[in-house]
């Protein structure tokens, strides 16, 4: 059975993965904002290393993730919402450690809550921006 897409789809999923990477510019921006200013071996203020090295490799990460939206779109999408959703719940985690109580340390974190709304943004629509192959009549 052969499944026509909707004229317009294509242009839907590139306008979506286009938001995605502006969203990761953004979140690029700050990363190398914090490493021109404190260096690539920040600890950012006390925490764990690992947790300082995740946030610093984000810095390559999202960039790649950006260049992969529009070169492949796939794999760019899968590397987006597992950006989103590892860098959420290390964010959260974070806010519940070392910023008890956690619903009054995200209140007083809209950073946290603007990344929890685009990771809930990205699980709802990759699907959509997801490059389906086109099919063929048998």
């Amino acid at each position: 059975m052969h499944r026509t897409l909707h004229p317009r789809t294509p242009r839907r999923r590139l306008i979506l993965r286009t938001f995605y990477a502006l969203c990761l510019l953004g979140a690029t921006y700050n990363h190398w904002y914090a490493i021109y200013h404190h260096g690539l071996h920040w600890d950012y203020g006390g925490f764990p290393k690992a947790s300082a090295t995740f946030w610093t490799m984000l810095a390559f990460i999202d960039p790649a993730a950006i260049i992969l939206l529009f070169a492949r779109p796939n794999i760019g999408v899968a590397l987006t919402v597992g950006i989103i959703v590892t860098d959420v719940t290390h964010n959260v985690w974070i806010q519940a450690r070392y910023f008890p109580p956690l619903l009054q340390s995200l209140a007083d974190s809209p950073q946290v809550i603007e990344q929890i709304a685009f990771m809930m943004f990205v699980l709802v629509s990759s699907p959509f921006a997801w490059a389906m192959k086109r099919q063929t009549a048998a």
